[in-house]
C-alpha cells in the first residue's frame, strides 16, 4: 500500500493518503482509544501517543501528543497502516444528518459549507461541520487537523466567516465549538 505523507498547517497533526476509499459522505474522528474498539489498527495508533484519528474521504489524520516528536513515531504509524489495515477494509458510510428539522438558512449554510468551504478544509485533513445557528451565530465543529491548530482561529475568522457572511447575509459571525 503506497502511503503519500502530507504537512498540514496544524505541526502536531500530519495527513496520510492512501489509494483507497476509506469514508463515503463524509468524515469518522475517533478521540480516544475506545472510541476505535472496532478498528485494532486505529488502537495501536493510539498505543503510539495520537490524540486524535480522523478519516476522510482517502486519508487518515494522526494528531500526536504535543510531547513527542514526529521522528519517534511516524515509520510506527505507517507501518501499522501498511501492515495491519485490514485487506477486507469496506469504506465506512456516514450517515447524512436528515435536514427536515433545520430552517431555511441552516440548510442555506451547510450548502456553502458543503460546496464551499470542506474541500479546502479537507486538503488540509480536516472537516468542519455546523453544529447549530442561533442569532447569527453559526456555531461549527473543527475536526480532524484543524482541531487545535493555532492557525484555527485565523482561518475561522478571515475564511470561514467571510464566506458565510458573504454567501448567508444572516450569518453575522463564526464561533468554534468543541464537544
Amino acid at each position: 500500500m503506497n502511503i503519500d505523507v502530507q504537512q498540514t498547517p496544524n505541526p502536531d497533526t500530519l495527513k496520510f493518503v492512501l489509494g483507497l476509499e476509506l469514508v463515503q459522505n463524509g468524515s469518522i474522528e475517533f478521540k480516544s482509544h475506545s472510541e476505535a474498539k472496532e478498528y485494532p489498527f486505529v488502537q495501536k495508533i493510539f498505543d503510539l501517543g495520537a490524540e486524535l484519528v480522523f478519516f476522510g474521504a482517502n486519508f487518515i489524520s494522526v494528531k500526536k501528543n504535543r510531547s513527542l516528536e514526529w521522528g519517534q513515531i511516524l515509520e510506527e504509524i505507517k507501518n501499522i497502516i501498511k501492515n495491519d489495515f485490514p485487506i477486507n477494509f469496506k469504506a465506512i458510510t456516514v450517515k447524512k444528518e436528515i435536514s427536515e428539522n433545520k430552517d431555511e438558512i441552516f440548510k442555506k449554510i451547510e450548502e456553502v459549507l458543503e460546496l464551499k468551504i470542506r474541500p479546502a478544509v479537507a486538503q488540509d485533513g480536516g472537516n468542519i461541520k455546523l453544529r447549530s445557528f442561533i442569532d447569527g451565530v453559526a456555531e461549527v465543529e473543527l475536526q480532524g487537523s484543524c482541531a487545535g491548530c493555532p492557525s484555527s482561529t485565523l482561518t475561522l475568522k478571515q475564511g470561514v466567516e467571510r464566506m458565510l457572511v458573504h454567501y448567508v447575509p444572516e450569518v453575522k459571525s463564526v464561533r468554534a465549538v468543541s464537544l
